[in-house]
């Protein structure tokens, strides 16, 4: 069967997830930790008996992903960290985090479609899911929430591309205001990136993650240019991986809908971003992650006054 052909024509904003799911934005109630302990035993219960059993045998006997360079995280389980990766797959993103940081839990950054299904919003709350708020008035509870997330030890992961484009075997260009969170932080970041290679004996993908790191902010640098080089230098990771690994299509062929042609957005993205381009960069991301990054949080209104 060949592969069906999808077109892009934007690497920061074309979506291919295709969930048909109603997204529906968080109450202004909503709550993004509560100190209830039947709540506490509850998330235990979801994270820790169900969901992560049920990672570990998806992971290793359903998907059969191998993971490379898991060494690398050694003697960084007893704090919290970032950890950025592609976004190529559904419950394998979800899964991903789960199995890396183990044994600390962790906390994965997601759209609001992602708790947007009817009766298991709380369940996927409870599994790790850390959803970005499009309401300016839970900006501030998001941000504090990564804090705590951190102080915590909790592993954040983040797919900064934003959009899921299932099997693509290139890294898509993405800005570097995610990384805000690291360097103000000032916690070690990871990555891991999923690459697709030919299997000997199916047409289905072998599956390999490949860890790197630890990356660390420049605390020499202002915050911005701090943003721009500590993405470079996981950009840069994760491309390597790509490029040396990941040359098996399986399902879709992506083309660039006017090929030959390079946009914008793109090319501020494709080479190291330079001190001019790395403060139009944050800008070209969704409007509700972007607001949500410029943020502050009540520790930096608090450590303003």
């Amino acid at each position: 069967m060949e592969n069906e052909i999808r077109y892009y024509s934007d690497e920061v904003h074309d979506d291919f997830a295709g969930t048909g799911i109603n997204t529906q934005p968080l109450p202004e109630d909503f709550k993004y930790h509560s100190k209830n302990p039947l709540a506490a035993i509850r998330r235990f219960i979801v994270y820790r008996i169900i969901a992560t059993p049920a990672t570990f045998l998806y992971t290793k006997l359903v998907k059969r992903i191998k993971y490379v360079n898991k060494k690398c995280m050694k003697g960084y389980k007893k704090q919290g960290c970032f950890i950025y990766g592609n976004h190529t797959a559904f419950v394998c993103d979800a899964f991903n985090p789960t199995v890396l940081s183990f044994p600390r839990p962790a906390k994965v950054m997601v759209n609001e479609d992602t708790t947007s299904i009817k009766g298991i919003r709380w369940v996927v709350l409870d599994a790790g899911a850390l959803p970005i708020p499009s309401n300016l008035h839970l900006m501030s509870a998001f941000n504090d929430e990564i804090a705590r997330a951190i102080d915590k030890k909790y592993w954040v992961a983040i797919y900064p591309e934003a959009h899921i484009w299932p099997y693509y075997t290139g890294l898509r260009n993405f800005p570097a205001v995610s990384f805000r969170y690291p360097v103000r932080l000032d916690t070690p970041v990871f990555s891991y990136t999923m690459t697709f290679s030919k299997r000997r004996h199916s047409k289905k993908p072998k599956i390999t993650v490949y860890v790197d790191g630890p990356f660390f902010a420049d605390n020499n640098l202002p915050l911005k240019k701090a943003q721009c080089k500590l993405r470079d230098e996981v950009y840069a990771a994760m491309k390597a991986r790509t490029d040396a690994h990941s040359d098996y299509e399986y399902k879709y062929t992506y083309v660039r809908r006017e090929e030959g042609a390079t946009s914008e957005v793109a090319a501020a993205h494709a080479q190291p971003l330079s001190d001019a381009s790395c403060a139009a960069a944050q800008t070209e991301t969704s409007k509700a992650f972007e607001t949500a990054c410029a943020q502050p949080s009540d520790d930096d209104k608090k450590q303003s006054v």
